[in-house]
């Protein structure tokens, strides 16, 4: 029982640093994988050679495991996109918004991978108009997608709303990326198509390195708050593995196994306590994100509606006749669906927001 207890206390130590946690060094013959037939649940660190059924190719990084987990998630979903904004990996990404820099993290995550698909498709434009292809509706969405990452830029994290705001632009992120790869497809047959996908899909940029050292540096502070309050529940606040973790002297990994160990050397009352309370907050957290979801769905399409109109503005302030033209469009297609009054879902279909639409 003891066994099985350190067991599920160690599980949850590893999720109490959630997914946000980037592991400094790695082990020997330690990888970072992520599961193809369950890609929602995110990367997890496999070391001595460990296999299992529908593993992906192995990473060096978390962050580089998570890119293409994230990537490998839009090519399965994004044909098929539905109102709903909340699919599970978004609930289990929100979870962690609940916590200190948690919010700030998600959203500064959200606009480097805004970036970084900017960065692609204006490289995809550049080589199709080489090729004499009409771009036009692609540079459309791509002027619409800097609208968005220009909402992410000026969103507060610390607003009461910031997990409305990462649910609703990332849905939009989303969406626009699936639209431009529709197109794409549409455009080129399948060699020219993964000719162009291959010359794009290592692109880096002095921009996106930057991102990343941000994003880092956000995650070390938030794992440092989560230490901290690890180290309260199991009873030893005198640690200073918090400091020596932020010093870089230990790593994430060190950090959890000198908990295991304090924790197995307490009382069975004690480790019980311990585990009760872990559960506890474990609990508090996907009520949290179950909470902030379930309000964010109910008025989607609302809000939704008046995204587009505010982006409708600065189109045509820009004189971008093209993306005004397709939010009008789609503008429309809300209204004539709804009554007026913006209730319809995305390609207003009923009006419920449960329906399947492209945007």
């Amino acid at each position: 029982m003891k066994k099985m207890l350190g067991i599920i206390m160690t599980l949850m130590l590893i999720t109490s640093f959630s997914s946000l946690a980037i592991a400094d060094d790695l082990e020997e013959d330690c990888y970072w994988y992520f599961d193809v037939g369950n890609p929602e649940y995110g990367c997890e660190l496999y070391c001595n050679n460990t296999t299992f059924e529908n593993i992906s190719i192995p990473y060096n990084t978390y962050e580089e495991c998570e890119e293409c987990r994230l990537e490998f998630l839009d090519n399965q979903t994004g044909e098929n996109e539905t109102d709903d904004p909340v699919d599970n990996e978004t609930e289990n990404e929100i979870e962690k918004m609940n916590y200190s820099f948690g919010a700030e993290i998600r959203l500064l995550q959200l606009e480097k991978v805004i970036t970084k698909n900017l960065l692609k498709g204006e490289m995809a434009v550049s080589v199709l108009k080489g090729l004499g292809y009409n771009t036009t509706d692609l540079e459309a969405i791509l002027a619409e997608m800097h609208l968005v990452l220009e909402e992410v830029q000026t969103a507060d994290p610390q607003a009461n709303n910031s997990v409305e705001i990462f649910i609703d632009l990332k849905s939009d992120a989303k969406n626009l990326t699936a639209q431009f790869r529709t197109i794409i497809r549409a455009l080129l047959d399948i060699v020219k198509y993964k000719e162009i996908k291959e010359q794009i899909r290592n692109i880096t940029s002095d921009k996106l390195q930057n991102y990343s050292k941000r994003i880092r540096n956000l995650i070390k502070q938030f794992n440092v708050n989560q230490i901290y309050r690890l180290y309260g529940i199991v009873g030893n606040q005198t640690s200073t593995f918090a400091n020596d973790y932020l010093n870089g002297t230990v790593n994430l990994t060190q950090v959890k196994l000198q908990l295991i160990k304090i924790i197995n050397m307490k009382t069975k009352e004690k480790r019980n306590q311990i585990f009760s309370e872990m559960k506890k907050e474990k609990i508090q957290n996907k009520n949290f994100a179950y909470g902030k979801a379930g309000n964010a769905s109910q008025n989607f399409s609302e809000r939704h509606l008046e995204r587009l109109r505010s982006r409708l503005e600065k189109a045509n302030n820009s004189g971008n006749e093209k993306l005004m033209e397709k939010i009008q469009n789609r503008i429309e297609n809300y209204e004539n669906n709804s009554g007026g009054k913006g209730n319809g879902s995305n390609n207003g279909n009923n009006g419920n927001g449960k329906g399947k639409g492209k945007d």
